[in-house]
């Protein structure tokens, strides 16, 4: 197969690619291994796009790029931040053209007090910043930004090779990638795509492929007790750029959600799985419990509290490293809903409070199906259901009736939780479970120049190679910022886009 510009990966990254292209008219193909478009998601960080300009919303762009570098504990390449938040102003206008005027999607921008947490988080924890760059878009229609892309393709007369994998790069005696051989994964032919102005990789991390997570992320590995990340991200698209000369991140940069429900007794970490790839699976039946992230009670168990639960995701489940099973149980009571509204989390944590009743007690009931939810009339009650015994249960009890003590006082003695985030644990039914972290995707990837190509182990741009999305590197090195709610999938359109304008000649 002969074409100017290959994108490996229909998701959310190559679909993005895709859609640029077929705008503009250019010379490519898609290849994806699995017989259908991957699973989108919907929320995309975006800076003064154009919601951002009709509320007259201004972003402090040095702010900004300075916040993500401190989560990155400086250990970013700011340039590669520069080009997201210089960029994909654009880009969101680019989808929002598709979304809304060719299909009639709406599209959806969250600002003002529905993008921040209220003041009092500064009183006593450390000042976040919360940028005002979340877009999503209406999906009571059911409809997904990737199948809509796939449609808006196909009718300017391209398609996606499905079923079609990558098998390795291809680069000529200059150094330069030339294309790759694919293989069916029908019937495992080989071949041969020649590219004749880039390769654009996006293949996803590595969240499938338990060999990759315990050799790049023990720790992140360690705390894990759910997954909710596609299995066909094992990494492929990574390796085959490894093979090719590019330089991997050094540091592990997992996405972990604190919303891995299991049932008592059961540690962070894989356990033995006939089915699974590898042989290992995480052991929580539910891939997310949302109100997991509501910053209540939460205890080892031992029955001690043991940090401060008003946090990012990651957070908790990082502290919970250093406790027994590398587990904790949350807790809270009848008011949970009141609670969570008062709490104003931000991002997809925000789902528990603007669900509402019904959205609250479908989760509930999934979860007390599975026997990882108990739901009590008293406190005594539900420390047996959670598996506390001897001098864990009463330290559970005492813990509790402190936590009610600081509720009074309204004021966290203990770990400095903002007054506004602390609970009263008194009314039933009372709720308890056990939580670690669910893995959602890997962020450790190939390091890229703010053009998008991926770099060689000296760090000089590999030619005719570019990489976007969960298999890119040099912008989080420690961990998603989860308080910029969509800036990873705003990173991967972005440098979606910016790759095809760099193979299609655009800038």
């Amino acid at each position: 197969m002969d074409t100017d510009i290959l994108i490996v990966g229909a998701g959310n990254g190559g679909m993005g690619a895709a859609a640029y292209a077929a705008a503009h008219g250019l010379n490519f193909r898609v290849i994806e291994q699995n017989g259908n478009v991957q699973d989108t998601r919907h929320w995309v960080g975006a800076v003064d796009g154009f919601g951002a300009q009709a509320q007259g919303i201004k972003m402090d762009r040095a702010k900004l790029l300075s916040e993500i570098s401190r989560y990155a504990s400086g250990k970013c390449d700011q340039r590669v931040v520069k080009t997201w938040i210089n960029e994909s102003g654009e880009m969101i206008e680019f989808i929002r053209s598709i979304m809304e005027d060719k299909y009639g999607v709406k599209m959806v921008y969250t600002y003002g007090d529905e993008a921040k947490w209220p003041a009092e988080n500064a009183e006593h924890n450390t000042d976040y910043m919360y940028p005002e760059i979340e877009y999503t878009y209406d999906r009571s229609s059911g409809a997904a930004r990737n199948e809509l892309l796939l449609d808006y393709i196909r009718e300017l007369g391209y398609d996606v090779d499905f079923k079609t994998s990558l098998a390795k790069l291809e680069k000529d005696s200059t150094g330069r990638i030339t294309g790759i051989i694919a293989q069916s994964t029908e019937d495992d032919h080989f071949i041969r795509y020649n590219a004749n102005k880039g390769v654009l990789l996006a293949c996803g991390g590595f969240p499938g492929n338990p060999y990759m997570m315990e050799q790049l992320d023990p720790l992140g590995t360690s705390v894990t007790t759910a997954c909710s990340y596609s299995p066909a991200d094992k990494g492929y698209g990574i390796r085959a750029a490894v093979w090719a000369g590019a330089n991997l991140d050094k540091e592990a940069a997992p996405m972990l959600f604190d919303r891995g429900i299991v049932a008592p007794g059961v540690d962070g970490g894989y356990v033995a799985s006939d089915s699974a790839f590898g042989g290992k699976a995480f052991p929580g039946p539910i891939r997310q419990y949302n109100p997991g992230t509501q910053p209540f009670l939460k205890v080892n168990r031992n029955g001690e509290r043991f940090a401060n639960e008003s946090s990012p995701y990651n957070d908790i489940v990082y502290a919970a490293a250093h406790q027994p099973g590398r587990v904790y149980a949350q807790i809270c009571d009848a008011n949970v809903l009141e609670d969570a509204k008062r709490f104003h989390t931000i991002g997809c944590s925000a789902q528990t409070r603007n669900g509402g009743e019904k959205y609250f007690q479908g989760k509930v009931d999934e979860a007390v199906a599975a026997g990882t939810l108990f739901v009590c009339d008293t406190i005594e009650e539900l420390a047996d259901k959670l598996g506390f015994t001897g001098e864990a249960k009463d330290t559970f009890l005492a813990t509790v009736e402190r936590y009610n003590e600081l509720y009074d006082k309204q004021n966290d003695e203990d770990f400095g939780k903002p007054a506004y985030r602390l609970s009263a644990i008194r009314t039933a039914p009372f709720y308890g479970c056990w939580l670690g972290a669910s893995l959602l995707t890997t962020e450790q990837g190939i390091a890229i120049n703010d053009k998008g190509q991926a770099l060689d182990n000296d760090n000089k741009p590999m030619p005719g190679l570019y990489v976007t999305g969960d298999m890119s590197g040099s912008f989080f090195a420690n961990n998603y910022p989860c308080l910029m709610a969509g800036v990873a999938m705003g990173r991967t359109l972005t440098y979606a886009i910016k790759a095809i304008k760099q193979m299609g000649g655009l800038e």
